[in-house]
């Protein structure tokens, strides 16, 4: 199954030829991974529970437990995800203010080992 490309923070994305580009695949679970972990809790009314408000935490004080915790609960929540698979949730003090996240998954689709990164 394939679904409209879009990047986070932007449009939909086109192809080479202009029209509206379609993703599959593990870069379809890439997609929905992001949008979900950058959506906020409560944002789609008739899926109050979906996302995880990531964004909505920078500025604040780290709980590392805590956001661990929130997006181990987004993964499973994701069909893309191979729920029989260890996900990992690494999160980094890169430098003072400053944090990776790293998240190792298993692809449902391509049954590949993805990592997935955001920093602040």
């Amino acid at each position: 199954m394939s679904a409209l490309s879009h990047t986070m923070g932007g449009d939909l994305d086109l192809s080479g030829t202009g029209s509206v580009a379609v993703v599959t695949g593990a870069d379809q679970t890439r997609q929905a991974l992001l949008r979900r972990l950058c959506t906020n809790a409560g944002a789609y009314i008739w899926q109050p529970d979906y996302g995880a408000g990531l964004p909505a935490k920078v500025g604040n004080v780290m709980d590392e437990a805590a956001v661990r915790a929130l997006v181990l609960e987004q993964m499973q929540a994701e069909g893309g995800v191979d729920q029989t698979q260890p996900v990992t949730v690494t999160l980094t003090n890169t430098k003072v203010g400053a944090y990776l996240l790293a998240i190792a998954y298993t692809d449902a689709a391509t049954g590949t080992v993805q990592e997935l990164t955001l920093s602040t």
